[in-house]
């Protein structure tokens, strides 16, 4: 598995500080997933993308299986101010996904792509985006 660096759009979003960076409870189970079975009955073999809570709210662990591989990585979500909710969207064939977040409007935003072709797993970041944080000074 390697990842490809080549970005298409940057986002700059601004927000504010009003969500806690940490989680009280972690969610011990994947809060999305997306599987296709190989269809080897025998190997039970399948490909499959999960994100998994941390600690910090905005982090997440990706775990990518395919066949014999598992690898993990991590899926960090620009801090809008609200609760991040990760989805994983099907693309165009069963072994292809994108991986993306609900901006404030509840639009799906494209953040990574993971991609089987050729007996050969791919992670491709699609689009890159920066958050500006501002606080309020009361005087």
């Amino acid at each position: 598995m390697h990842e490809d660096s080549n970005v298409n759009e940057s986002t700059t979003y601004i927000t504010n500080d009003s969500i806690s960076e940490t989680r009280d409870k972690v969610n011990p189970v994947p809060i999305v997933e997306y599987v296709k079975p190989l269809g080897d009955s025998i190997s039970h073999w399948k490909f499959e993308v999960s994100v998994s809570e941390t600690k910090f709210r905005f982090k997440y662990i990706l775990r990518l299986r395919y066949q014999e591989i598992d690898e993990a990585d991590t899926l960090k979500i620009p801090n809008f101010g609200t609760q991040p909710k990760v989805e994983i969207h099907k693309s165009s064939d069963d072994f292809t996904c994108i991986i993306g977040f609900l901006d404030k409007k509840g639009a799906f935003k494209e953040y990574k792509q993971v991609v089987v072709k050729n007996n050969q797993m791919k992670l491709t970041t699609l689009k890159k985006y920066f958050v500006g944080v501002y606080r309020n000074v009361i005087q």
